[in-house]
């Protein structure tokens, strides 16, 4: 930020200073920075002008609407999960990844979810542009240079960053080169900050996750240390073992967000954060609230194993037309393990015990006996079909059945 103070502090030499050569600065009379900064642009100063932030998440689970999410409300002067802009911003989105309906589908889901009025709308300043062909620095050169002198953000958003970093993403000297050579002047050059969007490796196997502390979450993102080294500040979502819960974790610069939480209010470096069920939105979720749905237990080896009345909700509690309604193949239990982020590994077991225990049925009655698996009285009348077949009992309707079936056990057959 030496730029924003040259004016303040004199040249000791008095000579025509050389655009290429930093600026020499005595360092004790560099001033504390004033109460409203220009140059900050998220509190407390975990973002100023000339410098930039990392945005790191698996794939698939929202990252560009979370960043789209964020850059609406900034732009209305209005906190994004507890992080606060000083004023209203101006956002430039430069992204590879979606194209014009998906953006629109991600305005309109936003702007429902969090309540934003169309009075509040005309006050945003929001521009966007799709670029997915140009990387490293003709991306820098002949992309961003010439829209950041037409849109004049404070804040640009690259989304993501390896559709532009034109190199490999582990290689130090590629990063830097696109990070700190060819990014770096022209965020300085225009008085902004970036935000880049970033991909995570694969999830760690065994304990390694389990091992991480703090800021060790800022090298979530994939390839060199390098991205996380360049950030001045990082934030990272990571899955809770849902589809719709995650952890959001200040994982660099956190403490100026002055986050709080708990009884005592203590600081803390995370917030849960979960999709809305309204449209393309997300909000934050109370840990008890998060507790309450996906409270699913956690081995050593981080992998997660369903509670037995959790795994029981996945069964129909009834049928319509057809018994074969209420009743799951293998295959379909194993689709809503992997879509509640239970591991594969309990499968069997969970399967086993609820059926010794009496809890589930199964059925090699299926279509070429396969087995199915549901609730005891779902069984029991998907058999019973299955014995009328060819008689005049076939043709009963299901309404009928369940009458008899509930007749017969008032009468205590």
């Amino acid at each position: 930020m030496s730029a924003a103070w040259s004016d303040d502090i004199p040249d000791p030499e008095g000579e025509k200073k050389d655009a290429t050569v930093p600026e020499l600065l005595n360092f004790y009379d560099i001033p504390m920075p004033p109460e409203n900064d220009p140059n900050e642009l998220l509190k407390h100063r975990f973002l100023c002008r000339g410098g930039g932030m990392l945005l790191i998440g698996h794939t698939g689970i929202g990252k560009s609407a979370f960043a789209l999410q964020c850059a609406i409300l900034w732009s209305l002067g209005r906190e994004a999960f507890g992080i606060k802009p000083t004023r209203p911003l101006r956002i430039l989105i430069i992204q590879a990844e979606n194209d014009a309906g998906d953006m629109a589908e991600f305005r309109e889901g936003i702007l429902r979810g969090v309540g934003i009025t169309e009075e509040e709308r005309r006050g945003s300043v929001i521009y966007t542009a799709c670029e997915d062909a140009r990387t490293a620095e003709d991306f820098c050169k002949l992309t961003v240079k010439p829209l950041l002198e037409k849109a004049k953000p404070d804040i640009l958003i690259l989304d993501p960053a390896l559709a532009y970093l034109g190199g490999e993403a582990n290689q130090q000297a590629d990063v830097s080169a696109f990070l700190r050579n060819n990014l770096n002047p022209l965020i300085h050059e225009h008085g902004c900050a970036v935000i880049i969007v970033h991909h995570t490796n694969k999830p760690p196997q065994g304990e390694q996750k389990g091992g991480w502390q703090a800021g060790d979450f800022a090298y979530l993102g994939s390839g060199s240390a390098e991205w996380a080294n360049w950030a001045r500040a990082a934030l990272a979502i990571r899955s809770l073992g849902s589809y719709d819960y995650f952890e959001l974790r200040a994982t660099k610069r956190g403490k100026r967000l002055r986050w709080t939480g708990g009884e005592l209010e203590e600081p803390t470096f995370t917030k849960i954060i979960a999709h809305s069920t309204a449209g393309i939105c997300w909000r934050e979720a109370t840990k008890e609230e998060f507790e309450a749905t996906s409270s699913c237990q956690e081995n050593k080896f981080n992998k997660r194993k369903p509670h037995m009345d959790q795994f029981m909700n996945i069964f129909p509690r009834d049928f319509s037309d057809d018994p074969r309604t209420g009743l799951l193949s293998a295959d379909q239990i194993k689709n809503l393990f992997h879509d509640r982020g239970w591991h594969k590994d309990f499968y069997k077991g969970v399967c086993d015990e609820a059926e010794v225990t009496g809890r589930i049925k199964s059925t090699g009655r299926g279509r070429c006996n396969q087995v199915l698996r549901g609730l005891p009285a779902i069984v029991d009348a998907f058999e019973a079909r299955q014995k009328e077949k060819g008689s005049i009992m076939e043709d009963v309707p299901l309404s009928a059945y369940a009458k008899r079936k509930s007749k017969k056990k008032a009468c205590g057959r």
